[in-house]
């Protein structure tokens, strides 16, 4: 795949005491990598795609993303790799299949086999994921089990570790 990222702002800090000095926009060209890619894909009539599809509304793209922040976390364990190895990337609906889903690739150019590795390992990082969420000991989600709300993430965080927990379970088959 190839993967463009671009920085748009910046943020100034202080040696030492990391005090906020400022930000602002800036202006740089995109960086582009081709690179290697797994793309889980949670088509309606997969049973991934029909736990994402039994959920709410309102909580879909909270899930996604939370999804997300949890496989970058835990599947470096896996993998035998740092989190900054590999990047993922969310889609409520992707423009190229249609369905929700999500990108997991190397973060070098060329690629080194971690989305190979992913998808060799994959129902292990599954059940690895729902274990994540519900050894947890929080009731509705905190940023060490379903990671940090914000952005445009409107849902609500209990719901979200709630329905976050029943998809995995659905996509696993527990």
């Amino acid at each position: 795949i190839l993967v463009r990222t671009q920085v748009t702002k910046f943020k100034k800090l202080k040696f030492h005491t990391h005090e906020n000095l400022g930000y602002g926009e800036i202006y740089l060209p995109p960086e582009e990598m081709h690179t290697r890619s797994l793309v889980l894909l949670l088509p309606p009539e997969s049973r991934a795609g029909k736990a994402y599809a039994a959920l709410p509304e309102e909580v879909k793209g909270g899930v996604i993303a939370r999804l997300g922040f949890l496989v970058k976390n835990v599947a470096p364990v896996f993998l035998l790799c740092d989190s900054g190895d590999i990047g993922v990337s969310e889609r409520l609906k992707d423009p190229h299949f249609g369905v929700p889903c999500l990108y997991v690739y190397d973060k070098y150019p060329g690629g080194t086999g971690l989305a190979e590795a992913f998808q060799e390992k994959l129902a292990a990082i599954l059940t690895a994921l729902a274990e994540r969420l519900t050894s947890c000991p929080c009731r509705e989600g905190c940023p060490s089990c379903i990671g940090p709300v914000g952005g445009g993430d409107t849902s609500r965080v209990e719901h979200t570790k709630a329905a976050l927990t029943g998809f995995l379970s659905g996509w696993i088959g527990g």
